[in-house]
């Protein structure tokens, strides 16, 4: 049966060192970007595509706007400080980046393409993770002024077990399978094979749903605005008695002066032996923060340009 992941991962916003530019992610830690992309949403029941504003996930190379926060933030909130238009770096470059040895982060989660994708992040350390049926739900977020932030829901619907960078079972099972493996695969392993197996899943879309749920980031639409919004939290509602049906699937939080402070700051939480219907429940009630945070839920995000960041610099 299917399983609810509360996933912790790194919270912190990337610093920028070096003006408008941030390079590939070599820190020991993962870090969000606060990112701008074309991608897919659902508006009056109609399928719509154009460029949005989400927290997410992307260690390679980025060129940076400042943003202006508002002058008002309550107790929970946090704010963009950054805005990030991803790209891939060239061919030619892309073996200084790669290798075991070299410490250039991997993205993993990846949301860029037709589907959701996540394949290595803690599953060594948690081998629950390498056999999650379809229908399980991973709430990837982080641990931000004390509250659990989610960036991503990610509906399990395929997945594949492999050992290798190289494992000709990749090319067949998803789409850009010669891209992901150069930025997200081989920053884990080079062309050498892993440790151990691990466990490729991919996201059901709104086309290729199970039992109506798919995968989502909680986005905006981008009108010509750079704009931020807060990361997304769980309302204080869902910390109450009379909503135990959905917050036993979180770890532990405790109450202290007024302010609700999350037991984790990284790793997970994992439910399991949950029916299809109880999660559709949990999928329903995340969509609806979502979009009373008036948000859309954004999906099948364009694969960044490659470009040499370096070069555009010069050109801007």
């Amino acid at each position: 049966m299917p399983s609810i992941v509360q996933f912790f991962h790194p919270g912190q916003e990337h610093e920028i060192e070096n003006g408008r530019i941030k390079d590939w992610n070599n820190k020991l830690e993962h870090y969000r970007k606060y990112l701008i992309s074309k991608g897919n949403y659902i508006e009056n029941n109609e399928e719509k595509r154009e460029n949005l504003l989400f927290w997410g996930e992307w260690e390679p190379t980025s060129y940076v706007d400042k943003l202006t926060k508002p002058t008002s933030i309550s107790l929970y909130e946090k704010y963009p400080e950054y805005l990030h238009t991803p790209y891939i770096p060239p061919k030619e470059k892309m073996k200084h980046y790669q290798g075991k040895n070299k410490n250039y982060q991997n993205t993993d989660p990846f949301i860029f393409g037709e589907k959701f994708k996540y394949s290595i992040c803690l599953q060594d350390a948690f081998p629950e993770l390498k056999k999650l049926d379809d229908g399980s739900i991973f709430l990837f977020g982080s641990c931000v002024n004390s509250r659990f932030a989610f960036d991503t829901i990610f509906v399990v619907n395929g997945a594949l077990y492999y050992n290798s960078s190289e494992d000709d079972k990749i090319n067949n099972f998803i789409m850009e399978s010669k891209l992901y493996k150069e930025i997200v695969l081989k920053m884990a392993c080079g062309e050498n094979n892993f440790a151990t197996t691990l466990t490729l899943y991919t996201g059901a879309t709104f086309k290729d749903n199970i039992n109506g749920m798919y995968s989502f980031v909680p986005s905006i639409k981008y009108n010509g605005e750079k704009r931020g919004f807060s990361r997304i939290i769980m309302p204080d509602e869902f910390y109450t008695n009379e909503y135990r049906m959905f917050n036993k699937y979180f770890s532990k939080w405790d109450l202290d002066k007024g302010k609700i402070y999350e037991g984790k700051t990284q790793g997970v939480n994992i439910t399991s032996r949950i029916s299809l219907k109880e999660i559709k429940l949990f999928w329903e009630y995340l969509k609806n923060i979502v979009l009373e945070n008036d948000c859309v839920l954004g999906y099948n995000f364009e694969m960044p340009t490659e470009y040499d960041i370096y070069q555009l610099k010069k050109t801007k």
